[in-house]
């Protein structure tokens, strides 16, 4: 079994709903466990025993959420514990603008983690809170993380 994070946070729950179609999307793959986790009750030690995470947030005048870059500034120092680890991003806010979410990933890029799939930026004023049917390219992203990790734990086995 693999393990993917899914780390948000989310104030008025619709970050939350599209963090829980990405955690059910990842659910969907065999051999994948799935822990969904608001950030303000994560620990560094969450991302470093996970083998992949989809990290979201509210777009907060252009930006991740405050309590989102205080989690990676505590993560500093465990970089190396990160790197080459495969992520995905996801962000929700007033418009479609992708700035909070290239934000969240130049961090992880920072942190030197892998990329293995376009974010997504929802965007409320644009289509309205998210229904069911809008959270299918979060499912989406879910599914194509948690086969990424399964591939690459295939691909090199811990010895």
């Amino acid at each position: 079994m693999v393990k993917i994070l899914v780390l948000y946070y989310s104030r008025s729950g619709n970050t939350e709903t599209l963090a829980k179609a990405v955690a059910e999307g990842a659910r969907s793959v065999e051999g994948v466990n799935v822990e969904l986790k608001r950030v303000d009750y994560a620990t560094v030690e969450d991302m470093i025993s996970c083998d992949g995470v989809a990290v979201g947030s509210p777009n907060y005048f252009g930006y991740m959420a405050g309590i989102m870059k205080d989690f990676f500034d505590k993560a500093w120092s465990v970089r190396d514990k990160l790197a080459g680890k495969p992520y995905v991003a996801f962000t929700c806010g007033g418009g479609s603008r992708t700035t909070a979410l290239q934000s969240i990933e130049t961090v992880l890029n920072a942190f030197k983690m892998e990329k293995v799939a376009e974010g997504v930026a929802w965007g409320l004023r644009d289509h309205g809170p998210p229904s069911e049917k809008d959270l299918t390219p979060l499912r989406k992203l879910g599914e194509t993380l948690a086969k990424e990790v399964l591939k690459r734990k295939v691909e090199t086995p811990k010895e």
